[in-house]
């Protein structure tokens, strides 16, 4: 191979045929035995279904592209000059770090007073900097799928997108806890198991869904920086006074007819709880092993109060790729959310690591890339593992 110019161009040369290697390799001696990876080994069918049916036929090799001659794109001014006020691009303070991306930008003050980040950039270059990032890993593994979609979803310099109109709403029930928002946020955990028992009030349930609605000036809704994009479908299991099954919030009442028109035509569309809230009960019916199966055979999906899908509007995506990361945003919101209001009712809850979204489409009936579920959530009566220990957050503090 030869390497030429300031960027790598490889050449190859007397690259053996491949199909005259097999005769050699038939007659080779082979020594060893292969490592097993794990105790327990799960099959997945669908896997080794694409494995099969992937497999390249015997054949010419395709024609490689002509790489055209082109400049480098330039990066987009807003995410630089994000980059540039973090301080993200002083390279040599990084060294072997791993590199950071800056994902937002906080103004405290007067909201009227909020400068322009490109003004703020003349001073930031001539600041003198110190100190050196901590190096988080002994090994660094490379993830070119995840540089490819921070490189494509970068939001390029333009006007701000309009945020949310908040609804006028009447203020939420009171939580069954009176506890400051400092206890909640400080005693705030991730359950790691469920008892299958545990139930909550239809109160209690209707509450915490009136708090991911948006409201004027009302944290953390008042910092969505998009409009509202993300709407949980609910697999109802233990809620008092409300009938086990499959329901829809939308978050944004306008989204009604998109969403009956991208699922199934037979749901119901029953409204239910108060007037206000945009609930919808579209399949009475016992989902537990449903949702357990969707949140990849866990048993947490169906021991728990209910679980959830974050339905996003993905096809907004397709038209502003930078939206993508403010749908994950959102979601993180929402279940930041959703962790205060179970410890304020006095339950627990914990998002999905691992879940099949396209089983969660296929129990809507979505099909295409306009929605799609883009985390998932539950809910329930904590049972503690009691090889964790857990002690008390920031002590120090009143």
């Amino acid at each position: 191979m030869a390497a030429n110019g300031g960027r790598f161009a490889a050449t190859l040369h007397a690259q053996p045929d491949p199909a005259r290697l097999l005769d050699p390799m038939r007659s080779a001696s082979w020594y060893g035995h292969a490592n097993r990876l794990s105790q327990e080994q799960i099959q997945w069918p669908e896997i080794a279904l694409i494995h099969r049916v992937t497999r390249k036929p015997l054949g010419p090799e395709p024609a490689a592209p002509v790489p055209a001659s082109l400049p480098l794109p330039a990066a987009p001014a807003l995410d630089l000059s994000f980059a540039q006020l973090a301080r993200q691009r002083r390279s040599a303070d990084f060294e072997s770090a791993e590199a950071e991306a800056p994902d937002a930008l906080l103004w405290v003050g007067d909201p009227d007073a909020q400068p322009d980040p490109a003004r703020l950039l003349d001073p930031m270059r001539s600041a003198s900097w110190y100190g050196h990032a901590n190096r988080l890993s002994q090994e660094q593994i490379q993830w070119p799928e995840i540089a490819l979609i921070h490189r494509v979803t970068r939001k390029p310099l333009g006007p701000e997108p309009a945020a949310p109109v908040p609804a006028s709403l009447p203020l939420p029930a009171a939580p069954a806890l009176d506890l400051s928002f400092a206890q909640l946020a400080r005693q705030r955990r991730s359950a790691v198991d469920f008892d299958g028992r545990t139930s909550i009030s239809a109160a209690a349930f209707f509450a915490m869904l009136e708090c991911l609605m948006v409201r004027h000036d009302t944290p953390p809704w008042n910092a969505l920086a998009s409009s509202i994009l993300v709407h949980p479908a609910l697999m109802v299991h233990r809620v008092a006074d409300l009938e086990p099954g499959l329901y829809m919030f939308l978050r944004d009442p306008a989204r009604l007819l998109d969403l009956k028109q991208a699922m199934r035509p037979e749901w119901l569309w029953q409204k239910c709880g108060p007037d206000h809230l945009p609930l919808y009960l579209l399949l009475p019916y016992d989902l537990r092993e449903v949702a357990k199966s969707i949140c990849c055979h866990q048993d947490i999906g169906a021991d728990s109060c209910f679980a959830l899908g974050m339905l996003a509007h993905f096809e907004a995506v397709l038209h502003e790729p930078w939206l993508y990361r403010n749908l994950y945003w959102e979601c993180g919101m929402l279940g930041q959310v959703l962790y205060l209001e179970a410890e304020a009712a006095g339950v627990r809850a914990t998002g999905i690591g691992c879940f099949l979204d396209d089983e969660m489409h296929a129990l809507l009936g979505i099909n295409g890339h306009a929605w799609q579920s883009l985390y998932h959530f539950t809910m329930g009566g904590a049972v503690d593992d009691h090889r964790l220990s857990t002690l008390p957050p920031y002590e120090f503090q009143p």
